[in-house]
């Protein structure tokens, strides 16, 4: 029974990755079609460059802040941001 348990918690941590890896992706994409540049990105957050690349690389967690500042950015809404994922 712990067993079960215990690989549930790990498919669900993998399909949270999963999930995480792709809003890093769309994130990217979404900059990237905009024409901003990593370094651009980084100083409207208050980071350096490399700090930035650690964040989009999934090196630093993204929270919820620093996702919404940078969808203001992006000037994208946050309903748009998430339509098209599951």
């Amino acid at each position: 029974m712990m067993r079960e348990r215990e690989r549930e918690r790990e498919r669900e941590r993998e399909r949270v990755a999963l999930k995480y890896q792709a809003i890093l992706k769309k994130l990217a994409a979404e900059r990237q079609n905009k024409g901003i540049n990593q370094f651009s990105m980084a100083r409207s957050l208050g980071l350096t460059e490399s700090g930035y690349f650690k964040v989009e690389k999934g090196k630093t967690k993204l929270d919820v802040e620093r996702l919404l500042h940078m969808l203001n950015t992006l000037d994208i809404p946050l309903k748009d941001f998430f339509k098209d994922m599951e």
